[in-house]
């Protein structure tokens, strides 16, 4: 990888937030007092709780799905979002054991507050989902941004901007969408990081990448920032492998919502107990009986792995699925 720097958090952090490095800030006047443009990469525009070990990099993550778990305060646990199995929260780290660990909450409205009060005369403009939800909002923000400063940038990589403008371009933090609970978040944080970079480099290759972490030496974070797909890829399979993954086995979600609690729970578990009168072939059911609410609406769920669960659900589904709430999710 050309023009990147990779700054370690743990070491590098103004006075002014843990996420922005004394680096990044420097390289932020220097590029503004030549009137060049800026772009913050955050990977989501929420909040993400998670914990890492200062001392060898670790990312918490949970024994049954090999997913990063989240940091619940109250009470404090960390929580699967996959699975929803839960730990107290130790202060030691559970690869090397030291006392050493960092939690993380960054999101990009927070970001933004902060650089305003660094720079408040420059013009920062923040670009996310809520920017392009109709042809008016997507003129205005074609607008902003050839107007902004500084950018703050989600996954929202549009075609009509023009890149060539942008001379520093720098990542919040790496780390931080390794919290999204699904198995192949490693797989696409990889995707989504070369397609930033190498977007830029084929534009124009004088811009630079500054690239904070606080996992330096984790190595999914090293073959990611330095497009190791080999070790990468050859890891990623050994790891779904063992858990039981595509392309190993085929992976199913049958994902019910109701706007009571306790009926989404019955229902869910009553699917559940259908299921394993059917299980002739020892297929492996988790179910997710613990509700996520969304818009009024409780969620629950049942995972499915094994080798021809399409062809199961297909036989089957004139016997259980005639709940139009309820949906199945292939993977």
């Amino acid at each position: 990888m050309k023009n990147y720097t990779l700054v370690d958090l743990t070491k590098d952090y103004s006075k002014y937030s843990k996420y922005l490095s004394n680096t990044l800030l420097t390289q932020i006047n220097e590029n503004l007092k030549d009137n060049k443009k800026i772009i913050l990469y955050i990977n989501k525009r929420w909040a993400y709780d998670l914990s890492i070990c200062q001392e060898c990099s670790y990312i918490k993550k949970c024994s049954r799905c090999d997913i990063s778990m989240s940091v619940h305060k109250k009470p404090p646990k960390y929580i699967c979002h996959h699975c929803f199995f839960q730990e107290d929260i130790l202060l030691k780290c559970d690869k090397c054991n030291w006392n050493n660990l960092v939690f993380v909450w960054v999101w990009t409205e927070q970001i933004e507050e902060v650089l305003k009060n660094i720079f408040p005369k420059i013009n920062i403009f923040r670009m996310d989902s809520d920017n392009l939800k109709n042809n008016t909002l997507k003129k205005e923000a074609l607008n902003n941004l050839n107007n902004a400063n500084i950018i703050i940038w989600t996954k929202m990589i549009t075609t009509w901007f023009d890149f060539r403008n942008i001379w520093l371009i720098w990542i919040i933090l790496l780390e931080q969408e390794l919290q999204i609970p699904f198995y192949d978040t490693e797989e696409k944080i990889y995707q989504n990081t070369k397609q930033l970079l190498w977007r830029w480099w084929r534009l124009w290759e004088k811009t630079q990448f500054l690239i904070q972490t606080f996992s330096p030496q984790n190595e999914i974070i090293l073959d990611i920032i330095n497009l190791n797909y080999n070790d990468f890829l050859n890891k990623t399979l050994k790891e779904r492998k063992f858990f039981k993954y595509p392309p190993f086995l085929e992976l199913a979600t049958l994902r019910y919502k109701n706007k009571d609690k306790n009926t989404s729970i019955d229902f869910i578990k009553n699917l559940k107990n259908k299921l394993d009168t059917l299980n002739n072939w020892e297929f492996e059911i988790l179910l997710i009986d613990v509700p996520i609410k969304r818009d009024n609406q409780f969620f629950t769920k049942i995972i499915i792995k094994w080798e021809n669960i399409k062809w199961f659900l297909q036989n089957i589904k004139k016997d259980i699925f005639q709940n139009k709430d309820l949906v199945v999710i292939f993977d």
